[in-house]
């Protein structure tokens, strides 16, 4: 829901929730209004019909066809000289106070004389009724103009908020830029703008001293690892024990894993900095097959049997160098985790990819294959990183990654869009036509 919707909602509900409190205080107070102003003039009414009285003038005059009445009264008076009784009309509900009675006391020449007059005064329901009509209609015209001001108003405030909203989406670390933001008289989104600026500029030196170091730490590192390969090389032209060659092999293995590692941490500094955009769809069919025919050796080395379903046309919006890598690392551990004589299946198509092959059961938990330097026991050659590669690329394309191990098989998929799936039924698990099975 957005910011200007919110707001009108709140407007309203305060509105909706005033107007039946200020009403029921509006009505209270007239009601008391007109009550007691009538009181006060019946007060008058009877005073002015005492002094006749004391003046020796007959009030007939003065009460004919008023609601008055004069009584004498031969008890003393009362402590209140002044009593006020209000009646309902007659069938009237509770809220219809319609007649009020004022009854005076007074002592004139030494007789007592009680003066009541009363009047009808105006129907609480006939008030309520046009309070009623009115909140109403004022609440409608309130409500209609928010609705059609509250965007344009909105819009006009909050114009800042968006211009800077907008400069954030656009804003790329990676091309050193500082953060461009629009002027506001607004004290809040000064602030902001401040905060995001010196953020920005902070994250764009940050960006550039890790790339700067990730890359020369790389530089540096390749030097050395160069030249004791070289010098092993050399060394292995020499005379040497057999005691000694077992050694300098096992010294090459541990470079060539290092030089892996080196190779392998420099790629995820820049999956996590983002350096590799998908400006357009690419067919990915074209890289698996290019990526099989590569791997042949290595598959007939294992001995290991290929199972293969894979669409023509398989469009997926990706980095040509993050596709070559993804399928590269989903292969090369379905290949360096199988066992001698086993079985790879791959199928592909717009869904997803998903690659399977046989292995021993994994010794650690299956959530935690896809963190760094996790590598299962049977494979001492790999690095560890494949996966977590996998994951990164996966993450930077909105792609979702799973891993599960059933029916004696690492399965591995990668699925492409989030409201499709890719269904592995048992034919597509183990029936694949004689065509699509390449046994090397």
């Amino acid at each position: 829901m957005k910011l200007a919707d919110k707001f009108t909602l709140w407007f309203l509900g305060i509105i909706l929730l005033v107007t039946p409190i200020s009403m029921f205080t509006t009505l209270s107070n007239i009601r008391s209004r007109i009550d007691n102003s009538e009181i006060e003039r019946l007060k008058a009414v009877n005073n002015e019909v005492a002094e006749q009285l004391r003046d020796g003038i007959a009030p007939d005059k003065y009460s004919q066809g008023r609601p008055i009445i004069i009584l004498k009264i031969d008890k003393a008076l009362p402590k209140s000289e002044v009593q006020v009784e209000k009646q309902r009309c007659d069938g009237a509900t509770a809220l219809n106070e319609c007649r009020i009675t004022v009854s005076s006391y007074y002592s004139i020449n030494e007789t007592n004389y009680q003066v009541s007059s009363y009047n009808y005064v105006t129907q609480s329901a006939h008030i309520l009724k046009g309070m009623l009509f009115t909140a109403i209609l004022k609440t409608m015209i309130i409500a209609l103009i928010v609705l059609l001001t509250v965007r344009w108003v909105s819009k006009k405030i909050l114009s800042p908020f968006n211009q800077t909203l907008n400069s954030i989406q656009k804003f790329n670390i990676k091309k050193k830029q500082p953060l461009a933001l629009a002027e506001t008289n607004t004290k809040e989104f000064q602030a902001l703008n401040q905060f995001l600026k010196k953020m920005a500029d902070k994250a764009v030196i940050e960006y550039g001293l890790v790339k700067e170091f990730s890359e020369n730490a790389s530089h540096e590192l390749q030097t050395p690892l160069a030249v004791l390969r070289s010098k092993l090389e050399l060394l292995t032209e020499t005379d040497i024990q057999v005691n000694q060659a077992s050694l300098i092999a096992d010294m090459q293995n541990a470079i060539e894993k290092l030089s892996r590692i080196n190779h392998s941490l420099l790629l995820l500094t820049k999956l996590e900095n983002q350096e590799f955009e998908a400006t357009s769809e690419i067919n990915f069919t074209n890289y698996v097959q290019e990526l099989l025919a590569i791997y042949e050796d290595r598959i007939a080395i294992k001995e290991l049997t290929l199972t293969s379903n894979i669409d023509e046309q398989v469009y997926v919006k990706i980095n040509p160098t993050l596709a070559d890598m993804l399928f590269d690392n989903l292969l090369s551990n379905a290949i360096r985790h199988n066992v001698r004589n086993g079985t790879i299946h791959l199928r592909l198509n717009k869904r997803g990819i998903v690659i399977s092959n046989t292995g021993p059961f994994p010794v650690f938990p299956t959530e935690e294959l896809f963190q760094r330097f996790k590598k299962s026991n049977q494979c001492n050659n790999s690095v560890g990183l494949g996966l977590s590669i996998v994951k990164r690329i996966c993450e930077l394309n909105n792609f979702k990654v799973t891993y599960i191990y059933e029916d004696n098989l690492h399965i591995l998929k990668v699925i492409f869009s989030e409201d499709q799936s890719i269904g592995e039924d048992k034919e597509e698990k183990e029936g694949y036509t004689d065509n699509q099975i390449v046994t090397i």
